[in-house]
This record gives structure tokens, sequence and C-alpha cells, in this order.
């Protein structure tokens, strides 16, 4: 069969060509990528019709476990390909919660019209569908694909057929990637390698693959812990300084050890024998050595979460190298280029590169860098959450963290550091986050941390003076390895709003009743940082599909959802205004974060902070007049707040560790903020006017920490996350 005698499809000026796995827009040809291209065929072979979710999800990644965001990105780089608008569409219509439509008139073009050289042929629209769902870079058993496929009549022309679409797919594949310069490698054993009930994370494995190091709070402290990888062998405490040491990395010929000390701060080394710890520089963490041993990167961002979705660093963290030996650190990357924190440094096994993760409160990309300070580049721009990145041996690939733990996957990188092809998974999460990857080329060896949090939202009484808490927490929910936080109470206390997502899942809002009874998921999309409108039966939030970041509202009686506008920048953390007339958000647009308002009606937003550091994520006083919000200094962040219309910002609090504001007292007297002291996270308030600062809770884990705090308008209790991270590490043995 030839590839002339193969049919096409044409709609407005596109012209597809299923046969070469070919797309032309106004003769132009389209380049996209494998599932893009399988997306398109699937919703040509079904235009006209309703395609859900789940069916789009089960044709395109088959057996994979992907969540709705990977489907939402491809059906945006489809449109954005195509030349389609998500808002006013002309090819693929969104049907809200339920999946998509293809609205275009498409004109079927053969090379014969003889229907029946068609049917000998073994040829349909089915066929050409099948055999781009059969084109999978991830795909280790072909023959296996073909089989779940459906039988073709002709068994021996429908062998024919597809060898020879493979065939074309192949050469396809070669001429608009280009070979692979690493292929994904073949997992022999999973094993773990710790059992601890607490917290064991952060692990490094030494160049030759015998030794793990890591960091376990089963002392009651956070120490390092060193483990030989022979049968029967036990953890050894290296450290014991009560410092909560975190994040070891190994030296390559591993007899040193690099950490960040909390509490002494900055980047410390000490001999895998033992031995007196020695700083070498004084602020930092997340060390990493270079392949020479001479020099050791690290992130200026403090180590203040221990949740399993963290981020390793917000703005304005950079990358700095200092010698491994101590002296004059050099700053590597500059705040803002790229915007976000940059963290998680890592080098090639030839010295001459960095790559690192650059994150905010919303996305994470993997960046790459040269030890000069040139050729920065961003190798994971489809991504929308990719983290801890390594090299591979040979520094032609990158591991690293798929969906903030979700799964290990590799970027393939060309002889000039650019990424090809699809990213490729390695291994899937099952249930838990995996975080922190280390890698030993030598025995073939990847350890990473497997962590679970447990987080639910807990509610604590205040006495009538709100001088103290009353009682014990009271949790309003009962959850397992989810997340639930974002509560905001109601403007008559009676119910409360909340986020709630699980590992591999979106963020769905719901609605409960103040003591938590009638819990009620309100979204079936994506929705973040619910908030009432005044009148108590609309609620606002933010969201972000097909790529674009939205704001609106959904009513609790019909459920209508309504977008009010857009964000020119990513997923923000935005807050409705008492009356319901202004949402303030944080952007980093300005290159940090910084405060915005914007009018709910749309319109042009203002730029409310200036800080050169972050100041963000807003929080308005009851009267409207005030916003409370986080401002960075140096390692710390204070509570601060500034006037709704504008004006100097009023720092209230200057404690050393982390204050992050959240919401204020119904009189507008207090803010109320979680703090972090000594390691230990618990709910404070801060009075506006005196600047006395009171402690509500009294939590002592170190593994826990408390989010995201809201009082009630009853003055009566105040609502907020509770979360505890256990963890253990785990080993892939590749062959």
């Amino acid at each position: 069969m030839t590839e002339e005698k193969m049919r096409k499809w044409k709609f407005d000026d596109v012209m597809v060509e299923p046969s070469n796995f070919k797309v032309f827009k106004a003769e132009s040809e389209v380049q996209l990528e494998p599932k893009t291209f399988r997306l398109l065929l699937f919703l040509l072979e079904n235009r006209g019709r309703l395609v859900e979710k789940g069916e789009l999800l089960d044709v395109i990644w088959k057996d994979a476990f992907v969540t709705e965001n990977a489907l939402t990105r491809e059906v945006a780089k489809l449109r954005n390909g195509l030349g389609d608008d998500s808002k006013t569409p002309k090819y693929i219509q969104t049907v809200h919660t339920k999946g998509y439509r293809f609205i275009a008139e498409v004109e079927e073009i053969p090379a014969h019209n003889d229907a029946a050289d068609d049917a000998a042929a073994g040829r349909s629209e089915r066929g050409y569908l099948d055999q781009a769902l059969n084109i999978k870079a991830e795909d280790t058993n072909t023959s296996e694909a073909l089989k779940a496929r459906r039988p073709i009549r002709n068994s021996l022309v429908a062998s024919a057929f597809l060898i020879l679409l493979l065939f074309s797919g192949l050469v396809w594949w070669i001429f608009a990637y280009g070979s692979k310069s690493s292929e994904i490698p073949v997992i022999a054993r999973t094993s773990q390698v710790t059992s601890w009930s607490g917290l064991d994370f952060y692990p490094s494995i030494s160049a030759d693959g015998n030794t793990l190091a890591f960091s376990s709070d089963r002392s009651g402290n956070f120490e390092i812990y060193i483990k030989q990888f022979v049968a029967g062998a036990r953890e050894v405490q290296l450290t014991s300084d009560g410092g909560q040491n975190f994040e070891p990395a190994f030296s390559p010929d591993g007899t040193v050890i690099a950490y960040h000390s909390k509490k002494r701060g900055g980047i410390w080394v000490v001999p895998v024998s033992g031995g007196s710890p020695k700083q070498i520089v004084e602020f930092g963490t997340h060390p990493a050595w270079s392949p020479d041993a001479t020099r050791i990167a690290f992130q200026t961002d403090p180590l203040n979460d221990l949740g399993s979705g963290v981020r390793n660093a917000m703005t304005p963290s950079t990358i700095w190298i200092v010698p491994s030996k101590g002296g004059e650190p050099k700053q590597l990357t500059q705040v803002g280029n790229p915007a976000g924190g940059h963290g998680a440094p890592t080098w090639s096994p030839d010295g001459q590169t960095i790559a690192f993760d650059v994150g905010d409160w919303a996305t994470s990309k993997i960046w790459t860098i040269s030890t000069d300070g040139k050729n920065l580049r961003n190798i994971s721009p489809n991504i929308f959450s990719a983290g801890d990145p390594v090299f591979g041996p040979d520094g032609k690939s990158v591991y690293f963290i798929d969906g903030t733990g979700l799964s290990i996957s590799q970027i393939n990188l060309s002889a000039t550091g650019e990424p090809v092809g699809e990213p490729l998974k390695l291994l899937d999460a099952s249930g838990t986050r995996i975080r922190q990857l280390s890698f030993s080329a030598r025995k073939k060896r990847i350890v990473y941390a497997a962590l679970s949090t447990n987080s639910n939202i807990l509610e604590t009484s205040l006495s009538a003076n709100v001088e103290a808490p009353t009682g014990d927490p009271i949790s309003l929910t009962q959850n397992s390895y989810t997340r639930t936080v974002r509560p905001a109470f109601s403007p008559d206390g009676k119910k409360i709003a909340f986020q709630c997502y699980t590992t591999g899942m979106d963020v769905y809002i719901w609605v409960m009743d103040s003591d938590g009874k009638n819990r009620t998921q309100l979204t079936s999309e994506t929705g973040y940082d619910p908030w009432w409108f005044p009148d108590g039966k609309n609620i606002a939030y933010s969201w972000v599909r097909d790529g674009q970041s939205s704001f609106g509202i959904m009513n609790l009686d019909s459920g209508v959802e309504k977008k009010l506008f857009d964000f020119d920048d990513e997923t923000p953390i935005a807050r409705l205004s008492p009356d319901g007339k202004r949402v303030a958000f944080s952007s980093k647009k300005s290159g940090v974060v910084n405060l915005w308002i914007s009018p709910v009606e749309g319109g042009e937003p203002k730029q409310l902070t200036f800080d050169k550091e972050l100041a963000g994520f807003p929080a308005w006083s009851p009267d409207g007049k005030w916003i409370a919000f986080e401002l960075k200094r140096g390692d710390d962040t204070s509570v601060a707040i500034v006037p709704s219309s504008g004006g100097e910002p009023i720092q209230l609090t200057d404690e050393k560790g982390q204050s992050w504001a959240y919401d204020w007292s119904p009189d507008g007297e207090k803010v109320i903020y979680a703090g972090q002291r000594d390691g230990m996270w618990n709910v404070y308030s801060v009075s506006r006017t005196t600047g006395a600062v009171r402690q509500l809770t009294n939590f002592t884990k170190l593994n826990s920490y408390v989010r995201y705090p809201a009082w009630s308008p009853l003055n009566d209790k105040i609502a907020y996350e509770y979360s505890e991270t256990t963890g253990n590490i785990w080993m892939v043995e590749l062959k």
C-alpha cells in the first residue's frame, strides 16, 4: 500500500495526514508531539459528539495513571498548534466538567473513491487511530500493545498494514525529534530501605552505590544517619548536635557529607567516619557536590516546610556555588531570571552544567545553566510540575519528579542540551509521594523518599476574651493520604468552604457545616483558595484550565459556575474582598512575588506592593481597609499589613522563623497566622495596634505543621489545616 492511497482529513485551512503523522495549517507543517497527535486523531474520529474526559484518558494514556491536568495540557497544546481559542473555539469545544467536542466541519479526502479497495486493504479511520495509539515512547512491548487493539478482518493484510505504519511512525519520530540521546532504563527491583514510623527523608547514595545517608527524626531531632547496603546493616547516627540537620549529600569519593543545619545555619561538612562538623558557608540549603569535589552548589531559600508536596524554593531564592573547603560563595542565577524560586541544584557528570527547579505556589519547571552563568534553558516547558532533578550517568538525560511526587520520569537531552521528545516515565508513586532523588551510576541505583501526608482541618475553641484556647483541638475532617486545606468560614459562621486533594487527583472545592457535618463536593473541576461572597450563597475561587488561570464564582444552590476574569500570570493565590467587589492576589510577573488588586468585574490590575524579596499571599481585614500578607526578609518571613487603597507596608512581627498570615479576627484587631518557631509550627495572632503576639495552639511534633488558620465570624473558634508527614527511603535498582 502506498502513502498516496491513504485517506486525509481537511477542516478550515488544516490538513491532517494520518499515514505519515503530519499536520499542516495554511500549508505550513505543525509540529505536534505524539500524544497531542493521537488526541487530534481521536477527536476527528469522534467529531460532533461529546468525548468525555475519562474516555480520552483511557484511549490516549492507556494503563498509565495520570490526572485530568495531563489531558488539559494536551488540549491546550493542540489548540495552540491549530490556532484555536478556548474562549471562542473554531475546532475544539470544551463542555464544562464533561469533556470535549470537535465542532469544525471535516472533509475526508481519500486518494481512491473505490470502497472495495478500502475494504480489501483493511483500511479504516479506526485503523489510523489504532496505529497512532501504538506509536508510544513508553510502550515497552509493542506486540502486547497491538494485541489490545480491535482485530482487523483480513489478518494477513492487516499485519502488513500495521508493520508499514509502525515503520512510517518510527521514521516520523526520528525526523520529528531526532534520535534519543538515552533510552529509559529497565527496573530490575524496587525495595524499601528504611522502616521508621516517623520521617526518614532527603536520601543521598554514595557514588559507589554501597552507602545511604539520610535525615531522620528518630532521635527526637532531625539528624544525619548512614546505612550500608549489606545484609543486616543498621542505621548509624552521624550527627548528634540537635541542630535539625537535613539534606545530606555525599562527596564524590564517599568520604565526606555536606548538609544543611537549620538551627546553626548554612552548609556544613562532616567526615563519614565521624568527627567535628565544619561550616563552609553561613547561608543556604540543599548542597550538591561538583564531580571533582572542589565546589558545592546550593540554594538560598531556607528549608521551612516538611510537607510531601512542598516546592524546594520560592522567590527570591537563587543558586550559588562555594568552594568545598570554604571561601567566598559566588551567585550563579539571578532573581527573576527565570521568575520563581531557584532550588535543588544538581551537577552534570562533566561539571559544566547545573540543573535546578524553578517553582512557585502553582508550577515547577526544570532549568539548566552553564557553570559560567550562560546558556540558561528551560528543559521542561510543557510539564506543569517538575522538580528534584538529577542528571543521568551520561549527562544526556535528567531524571525528575513529575506532578509534585506522582512519578519518576526522564527528559532526554540533545548534544546541545535541548529536551528531546516527550518525558519518559520510569516509576509511579503508588499512593505515596516520591521526592528527593539521588542516583548512583556505578551501581545503577536510585534512592528516593516515599512520603505520606495526613492532613485534616482542625478546630480550636476560643475563650470569650480570646486570651487562650479552650480544650483540645477537634478534627472536622477524617481523611487519610489527603490534604484538606484553606478553610474559609461563611459570613454567618455556619459553614466552612475548603479545598481537598489526594495524590494524583485534581483539587476540588468542598463545603461543610462548621462542626464538620454534611460535607459536600462543590466543584467537579480544579478549584483553589475558596472565599465567600457577602451574601453567603456564592463562593469565589481561582482555577487553571486549558493553560489559562481564571477567577470565578459558583452559586451553592444551582451549582452554576461563572468565570469573572482571566489572570495574565500563572495560578494566583487570590482572595475576595469582604464586599465582594475586589480581588487581591499574588503575582510574580514583576520578577518577584508582590500583591496586586483587580476589580471583580474585570479591568486593569493595580500593583499594591513593590518588594524586592517577597510580599504576597493576601488576607483582607473585615472592613476591607487593610490587607495582611507575608513579608520575606532573608531566611525569615513576617506578618505585614498595607492599606488596600495603597501606601507603605507596616511590619507587625519580627521574630526569627516563619509567619504566614491567612485571616483576621472579626473585629479587625488581630491577624491570625501560621508560625514556625524552633522547628515547630503553631497558630498565632498579632494585634494590628499593639503588636502583641499570642500562641493559640500547642503542637510539638517536628514532622507536623499547621497552615491557613481562619477565624470564625462568631469569634468562638478557629479552623486550620493540621498535617503530619511520614516517610521512608526506597531504592530502585536498574538493569
